[in-house]
């Protein structure tokens, strides 16, 4: 089970990417991460959940297609 609050960290651990590719998420696949300070940035489950399920037809992330991310 994840947490309620992930960080960049977190994500990267749960879908096996890099900084960059989640960066890639924020600025072109809608990713909202919530910004604490310039070098902290989070996201809630609920968020998570929601932006998940928005991308379901997107092939280029395959993890979508497969698996929720509570698994």
């Amino acid at each position: 089970m994840i947490k309620e609050r992930m960080s960049k960290q977190d994500l990267m651990d749960l879908y096996g990417v890099d900084r960059v590719t989640i960066e890639d998420w924020r600025r072109n696949k809608g990713l909202k991460m919530i910004e604490v300070s310039s070098h902290s940035k989070y996201i809630t489950e609920e968020e998570l959940l929601k932006w998940e399920s928005s991308l379901k037809e997107d092939s280029s992330v395959k993890r979508f297609n497969n698996q929720s991310v509570s698994e």
